[in-house]
Protein backbone atom coordinates (compact mmCIF):
# COMPACT_ATOMS: atom_id res chain seq x y z
CA UNK A 1 0.00 0.00 0.00
CA UNK A 2 1.34 3.42 -0.94
CA UNK A 3 2.10 5.91 1.82
CA UNK A 4 0.64 8.74 -0.27
CA UNK A 5 -2.33 9.16 -2.59
CA UNK A 6 -1.91 11.43 -5.59
CA UNK A 7 -4.85 12.96 -7.43
CA UNK A 8 -5.54 15.70 -9.95
CA UNK A 9 -8.11 18.49 -9.75
CA UNK A 10 -7.83 20.51 -12.94
CA UNK A 11 -4.27 21.78 -12.98
CA UNK A 12 -3.76 21.28 -9.24
CA UNK A 13 -1.93 18.18 -7.99
CA UNK A 14 -2.98 16.88 -4.61
CA UNK A 15 -0.62 14.85 -2.43
CA UNK A 16 -2.29 13.17 0.54
CA UNK A 17 -0.28 11.42 3.25
CA UNK A 18 -2.11 8.13 3.68
CA UNK A 19 -0.96 6.11 6.69
CA UNK A 20 -4.07 6.25 8.89
CA UNK A 21 -3.01 3.18 10.88
CA UNK A 22 0.08 5.15 12.00
CA UNK A 23 -1.64 8.56 12.31
CA UNK A 24 0.06 9.56 9.04
CA UNK A 25 3.49 9.24 10.66
CA UNK A 26 6.36 9.92 8.26
CA UNK A 27 8.98 7.38 7.30
CA UNK A 28 11.67 7.62 4.64
CA UNK A 29 9.43 5.81 2.17
CA UNK A 30 6.73 8.46 2.74
CA UNK A 31 9.18 11.26 2.05
CA UNK A 32 10.42 9.59 -1.15
CA UNK A 33 6.88 9.10 -2.40
CA UNK A 34 5.94 12.73 -1.77
CA UNK A 35 9.05 13.79 -3.66
CA UNK A 36 8.17 11.43 -6.50
CA UNK A 37 4.74 13.02 -6.98
CA UNK A 38 6.34 16.46 -6.86
CA UNK A 39 8.87 15.40 -9.49
CA UNK A 40 6.07 14.19 -11.77
CA UNK A 41 4.08 17.40 -11.34
CA UNK A 42 7.08 19.58 -12.15
CA UNK A 43 8.01 17.45 -15.17
CA UNK A 44 4.69 17.92 -16.94
CA UNK A 45 5.91 21.19 -18.43
CA UNK A 46 3.66 23.16 -20.74
CA UNK A 47 0.33 22.31 -22.31
CA UNK A 48 -3.18 21.67 -21.07
CA UNK A 49 -2.06 18.89 -18.70
CA UNK A 50 0.62 20.90 -16.94
CA UNK A 51 0.44 21.34 -13.19
CA UNK A 52 0.16 24.90 -11.88
CA UNK A 53 0.14 24.17 -8.15
CA UNK A 54 0.38 21.48 -5.48
CA UNK A 55 -1.63 20.86 -2.31
CA UNK A 56 -0.08 18.78 0.48
CA UNK A 57 -2.61 17.32 2.91
CA UNK A 58 -3.10 14.52 5.41
CA UNK A 59 -6.86 14.29 4.94
CA UNK A 60 -9.72 15.47 7.11
CA UNK A 61 -8.71 13.93 10.45
CA UNK A 62 -5.06 14.86 10.84
CA UNK A 63 -2.05 16.16 8.95
CA UNK A 64 0.68 13.95 10.44
CA UNK A 65 1.99 12.69 13.76
CA UNK A 66 5.55 13.50 12.61
CA UNK A 67 8.39 11.03 12.29
CA UNK A 68 7.42 7.38 12.70
CA UNK A 69 9.32 6.53 15.89
CA UNK A 70 9.14 2.82 15.10
CA UNK A 71 11.25 3.48 11.99
CA UNK A 72 14.03 5.09 14.05
CA UNK A 73 16.63 3.24 16.13
CA UNK A 74 17.84 5.95 18.51
CA UNK A 75 21.38 6.11 17.08
CA UNK A 76 23.28 8.43 14.78
CA UNK A 77 21.86 6.41 11.89
CA UNK A 78 18.64 8.36 12.38
CA UNK A 79 20.39 11.23 10.61
CA UNK A 80 19.35 9.46 7.40
CA UNK A 81 15.69 10.28 8.07
CA UNK A 82 16.62 13.77 9.18
CA UNK A 83 18.59 14.41 5.98
CA UNK A 84 15.80 13.03 3.78
CA UNK A 85 13.25 15.21 5.55
CA UNK A 86 15.29 18.37 5.09
CA UNK A 87 15.91 17.48 1.43
CA UNK A 88 12.14 17.23 0.87
CA UNK A 89 11.48 20.45 2.78
CA UNK A 90 14.00 22.23 0.60
CA UNK A 91 12.40 20.72 -2.52
CA UNK A 92 9.04 22.12 -1.45
CA UNK A 93 10.56 25.50 -0.68
CA UNK A 94 12.33 25.67 -4.06
CA UNK A 95 9.76 23.97 -6.30
CA UNK A 96 8.89 26.06 -9.36
CA UNK A 97 5.26 25.31 -8.52
CA UNK A 98 3.44 27.07 -5.67
CA UNK A 99 2.75 24.60 -2.86
CA UNK A 100 0.09 25.00 -0.16
CA UNK A 101 -0.27 22.78 2.92
CA UNK A 102 -3.78 21.98 4.15
CA UNK A 103 -3.54 21.09 7.84
CA UNK A 104 -6.38 19.49 9.79
CA UNK A 105 -6.04 18.13 13.32
CA UNK A 106 -2.65 17.07 14.64
CA UNK A 107 0.54 18.39 13.05
CA UNK A 108 3.49 17.20 15.12
CA UNK A 109 7.27 17.12 14.96
CA UNK A 110 8.67 16.64 11.48
CA UNK A 111 5.26 17.42 9.99
CA UNK A 112 5.50 21.01 11.25
CA UNK A 113 8.72 21.49 9.30
CA UNK A 114 7.13 19.87 6.26
CA UNK A 115 4.02 22.08 6.33
CA UNK A 116 5.91 25.32 6.87
CA UNK A 117 8.24 24.56 3.97
CA UNK A 118 5.27 25.22 1.70
CA UNK A 119 4.49 28.65 0.29
CA UNK A 120 1.33 28.96 2.37
CA UNK A 121 -0.29 26.96 5.15
CA UNK A 122 -4.04 26.68 5.65
CA UNK A 123 -4.86 25.33 9.12
CA UNK A 124 -8.18 24.40 10.65
CA UNK A 125 -9.41 26.16 13.75
CA UNK A 126 -9.09 22.80 15.52
CA UNK A 127 -5.50 22.08 14.44
CA UNK A 128 -2.79 21.43 17.04
CA UNK A 129 0.97 21.82 16.67
CA UNK A 130 3.79 20.32 18.73
CA UNK A 131 7.51 19.68 18.18
CA UNK A 132 8.82 17.31 20.89
CA UNK A 133 12.36 17.00 19.48
CA UNK A 134 14.17 18.36 22.55
CA UNK A 135 12.29 15.95 24.78
CA UNK A 136 13.59 13.12 22.60
CA UNK A 137 17.17 14.35 22.96
CA UNK A 138 17.31 15.73 19.42
CA UNK A 139 18.73 19.00 18.14
CA UNK A 140 16.26 19.85 15.39
CA UNK A 141 17.89 19.98 11.96
CA UNK A 142 19.60 23.42 11.86
CA UNK A 143 18.45 24.18 8.30
CA UNK A 144 14.87 23.23 9.17
CA UNK A 145 15.04 25.21 12.39
CA UNK A 146 16.26 28.29 10.53
CA UNK A 147 13.28 27.99 8.18
CA UNK A 148 10.79 27.63 11.05
CA UNK A 149 12.45 30.53 12.86
CA UNK A 150 11.95 32.71 9.78
CA UNK A 151 8.38 31.61 9.07
CA UNK A 152 6.91 31.13 12.57
CA UNK A 153 9.04 33.57 14.54
CA UNK A 154 11.45 33.09 17.42
CA UNK A 155 8.92 33.13 20.27
CA UNK A 156 6.63 30.55 18.65
CA UNK A 157 9.55 28.23 17.86
CA UNK A 158 10.83 28.55 21.44
CA UNK A 159 7.42 27.64 22.82
CA UNK A 160 7.15 24.66 20.50
CA UNK A 161 10.67 23.27 20.89
CA UNK A 162 12.28 24.68 24.05
CA UNK A 163 9.16 24.70 26.24
CA UNK A 164 7.62 21.77 24.33
CA UNK A 165 4.18 23.33 24.36
CA UNK A 166 1.34 22.12 22.19
CA UNK A 167 -0.18 25.14 20.45
CA UNK A 168 -3.57 25.57 18.87
CA UNK A 169 -3.83 27.21 15.47
CA UNK A 170 -5.23 30.30 17.20
CA UNK A 171 -1.93 30.70 19.06
CA UNK A 172 0.11 31.05 15.89
CA UNK A 173 1.47 34.52 15.12
CA UNK A 174 -0.38 36.68 12.57
CA UNK A 175 0.56 35.79 9.02
CA UNK A 176 1.96 32.35 9.88
CA UNK A 177 -1.07 30.56 8.47
CA UNK A 178 -4.59 31.07 7.19
CA UNK A 179 -7.04 29.77 9.78
CA UNK A 180 -10.33 28.35 8.49
CA UNK A 181 -13.21 26.25 9.74
CA UNK A 182 -12.37 22.58 10.35
CA UNK A 183 -12.99 20.44 7.29
CA UNK A 184 -12.42 23.27 4.80
CA UNK A 185 -8.62 23.47 4.60
CA UNK A 186 -8.33 21.49 1.36
CA UNK A 187 -11.02 23.53 -0.39
CA UNK A 188 -9.39 26.76 0.77
CA UNK A 189 -5.91 25.64 -0.29
CA UNK A 190 -7.15 24.80 -3.77
CA UNK A 191 -8.86 28.18 -3.93
CA UNK A 192 -5.54 29.91 -3.23
CA UNK A 193 -3.94 28.00 -6.09
CA UNK A 194 -6.82 28.60 -8.53
CA UNK A 195 -5.70 32.18 -9.01
CA UNK A 196 -2.38 30.83 -10.26
CA UNK A 197 -3.95 28.35 -12.68
CA UNK A 198 -3.63 30.49 -15.80
CA UNK A 199 -0.20 31.87 -14.96
CA UNK A 200 2.72 31.45 -17.35
CA UNK A 201 5.15 32.64 -14.70
CA UNK A 202 6.71 29.32 -13.65
CA UNK A 203 10.27 30.57 -14.10
CA UNK A 204 9.56 33.80 -12.25
CA UNK A 205 7.88 31.86 -9.45
CA UNK A 206 10.89 29.56 -9.15
CA UNK A 207 13.31 32.49 -9.01
CA UNK A 208 11.20 34.29 -6.44
CA UNK A 209 11.00 31.19 -4.24
CA UNK A 210 14.76 30.71 -4.47
CA UNK A 211 15.33 34.28 -3.30
CA UNK A 212 12.83 33.91 -0.45
CA UNK A 213 14.45 30.62 0.62
CA UNK A 214 17.83 32.34 0.75
CA UNK A 215 16.37 35.08 2.92
CA UNK A 216 14.71 32.48 5.21
CA UNK A 217 18.03 30.72 5.74
CA UNK A 218 19.80 33.96 6.67
CA UNK A 219 22.17 33.84 3.69
CA UNK A 220 23.79 37.13 2.80
CA UNK A 221 21.57 39.20 0.50
CA UNK A 222 23.15 40.72 -2.59
CA UNK A 223 20.66 42.38 -4.94
CA UNK A 224 23.27 42.62 -7.69
CA UNK A 225 23.62 38.84 -7.68
CA UNK A 226 20.03 38.49 -8.82
CA UNK A 227 20.21 41.11 -11.56
CA UNK A 228 21.18 38.74 -14.38
CA UNK A 229 18.25 36.47 -13.58
CA UNK A 230 15.89 39.45 -13.52
CA UNK A 231 17.11 40.56 -16.90
CA UNK A 232 16.79 37.06 -18.38
CA UNK A 233 13.20 36.79 -17.15
CA UNK A 234 12.30 40.23 -18.50
CA UNK A 235 13.60 39.22 -21.94
CA UNK A 236 12.01 35.75 -22.01
CA UNK A 237 9.27 34.80 -24.52
CA UNK A 238 7.10 33.51 -21.66
CA UNK A 239 7.15 36.92 -20.03
CA UNK A 240 6.21 38.59 -23.33
CA UNK A 241 3.33 36.16 -23.82
CA UNK A 242 2.09 36.72 -20.27
CA UNK A 243 2.17 40.48 -20.76
CA UNK A 244 0.18 40.23 -23.99
CA UNK A 245 -2.37 37.93 -22.36
CA UNK A 246 -2.80 40.36 -19.46
CA UNK A 247 -3.26 43.28 -21.88
CA UNK A 248 -5.86 41.32 -23.82
CA UNK A 249 -7.71 40.58 -20.60
CA UNK A 250 -7.76 44.27 -19.66
CA UNK A 251 -9.09 45.14 -23.13
CA UNK A 252 -11.83 42.51 -22.82
CA UNK A 253 -12.85 43.83 -19.41
CA UNK A 254 -13.17 47.35 -20.81
CA UNK A 255 -15.21 46.13 -23.76
CA UNK A 256 -17.64 44.26 -21.51
CA UNK A 257 -17.94 47.06 -18.95
CA UNK A 258 -21.43 48.57 -18.51
CA UNK A 259 -21.93 51.77 -20.47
Amino acid sequence: MSDVVSSVDGSIRQIEINRPQRANALRRRTLRQIEGVLDAAEAQGSGAARATGVVLTGGLERFSAGADLFELDGTIDDLGFDDDLEALCRRLALSPLPVVAAVEGACYGAAVGLAWSCDAVVVSDEARLAVPSAGLGILYNPSSLARLHARLGSQTVRRLIVLQQELSSRQLPPGAAMIVRAGTTLETAKGLLAAHADSAATAATAATKALLAALDSGEGFDAAGWQSEREALLASPARGAALEARRAGIGKDRTNAPK
